[in-house]
């Protein structure tokens, strides 16, 4: 379960978001509406632990994050949740599947080449194997991205403004592909952005 209570932050001590309590349960999804400068992108930081509140608890499992420290939040990051940004993340000079290796690799979990290359069937991109990065479309991108997050069957995976920069018909396909990730893994997800396309898709949305 991903509990959240009485988040609080503070910016410079003069803009001061408050956040909704959150609960999630194993395979739960949860869409997450907010117009520019409403603090989302703070948000999924705070839940990513890449951020500390300013007060307030969160707890993934049975880890609550106030008592990790730096390094062993950057540990539990690296090992239960999985992120996908609106601009993909990737090592420009790697290709696609040796990017996947990487990051389970970095994550400390077993290079498996062969699940590597049957989830990248999986979401389209099996013949993308060899390709750089730089060589694939928008939408593949997106697509590669969400490999990168769920490669290591991340207990929570967070998007970030995922579908922004992609035509109708490319956003539909990419929150099928997430929904269709996440139950596979039975990660929760949690899917923040302004992006008012989606919402009929999600059971379960708040506003910030």
């Amino acid at each position: 379960m991903l509990k959240t209570e009485s988040i609080i932050f503070t910016y410079d001590g003069l803009f001061k978001f408050n956040f909704p309590d959150i609960q999630l349960t194993e395979g739960g999804s949860l869409l997450v509406l907010g117009d520019s400068g409403v603090g989302k992108t703070t948000f999924i930081q705070i839940l990513a632990g890449l951020l500390k509140p300013t007060s307030g608890q969160i707890q993934l499992g049975s880890t609550n994050y106030n008592k990790l420290s730096s390094k062993e939040m950057d540990q539990f990051r690296g090992k239960h949740i999985g992120m996908i940004f609106q601009k993909p993340h990737f090592v420009r000079n790697l290709n696609i599947l040796d990017n996947l290796l990487l990051s389970l690799y970095l994550s400390k979990n077993k290079q498996d080449e062969k699940r590597v290359v049957q989830l990248l069937n999986e979401i389209g991109l099996g013949d993308k194997l060899e390709s750089m990065p730089d060589d694939l479309s928008q939408g593949e991108q997106q697509r590669a991205s969400i490999a990168l997050a769920v490669i290591k069957q991340p207990d929570l995976i967070l998007a970030d403004e995922p579908t922004s920069s992609l035509d109708d018909v490319n956003c539909q396909k990419i929150i099928t592909l997430l929904k269709e990730q996440a139950d596979k893994n039975k990660s929760k997800l949690i899917i923040i952005t302004h992006d008012n396309r989606i919402k009929t898709q999600f059971n379960k949305s708040i506003t910030l």
